[in-house]
């Protein structure tokens, strides 16, 4: 039997797992980023898990993506 996937619901779950990260890594939107710049140096990738650095890299990716068209 096949199995039924709900794109919605786990396209939901997905930015929520992204949303926490964001706010882990200390990011947030209401500040500029030249006043509370994040360094790359301050945060410890060795201590986290395989599926949040996946996510720091597809998030990354995008960036690179959008800021290069």
């Amino acid at each position: 039997m096949a199995r039924t996937v709900n794109y919605p619901k786990r396209a939901e779950k997905i930015k929520e797992m992204i949303d926490d990260l964001v706010k882990e890594m200390g990011y947030s939107p209401r500040i500029p980023a030249q006043k509370n710049k994040l360094r790359l140096i301050d945060i410890d990738f060795d201590n986290v898990d395989v599926v949040t650095l996946m996510q720091v890299q597809a998030r990354i990716s995008r960036l690179i993506l959008e800021k290069s068209k």
